[in-house]
């Protein structure tokens, strides 16, 4: 599969911003909250989010590469995607996240990120340990509007 990967239009964030997913996956939706919502909807404005096309030109996901700081004051980089709602569950997360990370390496130039990931999201955890993430850490937060038990991930790159 080959993808490409571009900053997103108003009109591609204005269209996420309106992904609604299945069952406990809802709490995913980019309209769950106030919040998510404009962060979508302003997605063309951020520097490190990009939108996911595949080689016919149609939207598949997005994905973005954050920095932040550990509890140890140590930089980390963080990475988050999401599929189209229509395309999950599918057996194409593998490739895809592989692709992105592929792509995200390339532009940002690291050798290890971390990503969290909600804990009921078995299908997404299954993919990133396939695909050589590890568990560093579990925790409940705020997310969505919602406390939920997350999980932190890890992976390094020699």
């Amino acid at each position: 599969m080959n993808l490409d990967f571009r900053k997103a239009t108003t009109e591609e964030s204005k269209l996420m911003a309106n992904w609604k997913f299945e069952g406990e996956y809802s709490f995913y939706d980019n309209d769950k909250t106030k919040a998510k919502k404009e962060c979508i909807e302003n997605m063309f404005e951020d520097e490190f989010a990009f939108v996911i096309y595949n080689e016919n030109n149609e939207l598949i996901g997005n994905c973005c590469f954050d920095r932040d700081e550990d509890d140890n004051g140590k930089e980390v980089l963080l990475f988050g995607i999401q599929m189209k709602p229509e395309l999950t569950g599918k057996g194409l997360g593998k490739e895809v996240v592989e692709k992105a990370l592929e792509f995200g390496k390339s532009k940002f130039k690291y050798n290890e990120i971390n990503l969290l990931v909600a804990k009921f999201n078995k299908r997404a955890i299954k993919v990133y340990e396939k695909i050589g993430f590890k568990k560093i850490d579990e925790f409940i937060m705020n997310a969505n509007g919602e406390q939920k038990e997350f999980i932190e991930m890890n992976k390094k790159w020699k």
